[in-house]
């Protein structure tokens, strides 16, 4: 990582990758990648089907143990969290394939992603604590603010599974924003949306990035990529072959050739 420490700024990285691998058997799905997120940042991490990308996702959420490398995450190494004290430590995703509760209102789906926010427990939920009552007020206008910011709020009460799939995104977008990240990975947020519903949605992204949230975004929109990122990172058979601007990644002969077919 020497030649990117001599191009940080005086601000802390929120995420440090170290020379971070992960095998599966025989094969190599990450390999010994290294780069650095700046709070308050989008960065986008592109490559073709198989490049490493979710793995690289799963090595951040803690799903999967690196083989090698370091990760530190706000000052701390990563390596032996759990998955639900990364999300309170301010980490949280979306995922390629929508995941919510269907059968849960949208309000519903937005109280659950609130519940590393509140301290009820089991007692709490049988004797009615006065705190509680309060807190759980406080959790449905939280919701509502973040179902107003996506422009959801008027549907509030309709189940979840009847909303159309571009506003399923956004809710899935608006509960994992509830978790109240400091570093928000978003995979492929944009498919199945259509032309319309991707610009929207890159609004909304750079909004988030208003509120000093870091995001990682997995994209294979390459317009909305390369709008919306501060700075571009490339993925290879799990190698990181490019890091850069986006209009120094869009002009590197590497990613051309890798991504975008010879020139010649």
């Amino acid at each position: 990582m020497n030649d990117q420490k001599k191009a940080r700024t005086d601000n802390q990285p929120l995420l440090e990758m170290d020379a971070v691998s992960k095998s599966f058997g025989g094969v190599h799905a990450v390999r010994g990648v290294s780069f650095w997120l700046e709070q308050g940042t989008i960065t986008g991490l592109i490559g073709p089907n198989g490049a490493g990308k979710t793995t690289l996702f799963n090595l951040i959420t803690g799903v999967f143990r690196a083989n090698s490398g370091r990760m530190i995450y706000d000052g701390k190494t990563t390596h032996d969290a759990r998955i639900n004290e990364l999300v309170r430590r301010g980490i949280s995703r979306t995922f390629q394939n929508v995941e919510l509760f269907e059968s849960m209102t949208v309000l519903e789906n937005i109280l659950v992603g609130q519940y590393t926010q509140t301290r009820c427990g089991i007692w709490g939920s049988i004797f009615r604590f006065p705190w509680m009552v309060r807190e759980e007020h406080l959790a449905r206008q939280n919701a509502m603010a973040l179902l107003e910011f996506v422009g959801l709020e008027a549907y509030a009460e309709q189940k979840s599974g009847d909303l159309p799939f571009g506003w399923q995104r956004l809710l899935e977008l608006a509960r994992a924003l509830a978790a109240r990240p400091k570093l928000l990975l978003l995979d492929e947020p944009a498919a199945g949306l259509n032309i319309v519903e991707t610009a929207q949605l890159g609004e909304l992204i750079k909004k988030i990035r208003e509120q000093n949230v870091t995001i990682l975004l997995v994209e294979h929109d390459m317009s909305l990529t390369m709008t919306v990122s501060d700075k571009i990172i490339v993925l290879d058979q799990g190698v990181k072959i490019a890091e850069g601007l986006p209009r120094e990644v869009q002009a590197n002969e590497a990613v051309i050739k890798a991504y975008l077919g010879t020139t010649g």
